[in-house]
């Protein structure tokens, strides 16, 4: 006979891993969407460039240019 009390501790315990990924986008109606993967971004930009930057959205489905 299993013990699924080992299972649970494992499924628990593997949750966040497999949530690391996510990213979720809300738009500007208010909509959300949770989406693999971390939005790129420009690595030649100061901190303070990025900072004055508005929030850039991504439509699901389209490509980032």
């Amino acid at each position: 006979m299993l013990s699924t009390r080992p299972l649970l501790i494992v499924a628990l315990l593997s949750a966040p891993l497999l949530l690391a990924g996510c990213t979720t986008y809300t738009f500007p109606d208010g909509s959300q969407e949770t989406l693999w993967g971390v939005p790129a971004d420009d690595e030649t930009l100061t901190r303070e460039e990025r900072d004055r930057q508005a929030p850039r959205y991504r439509v699901p489905g389209e490509m980032p240019e």
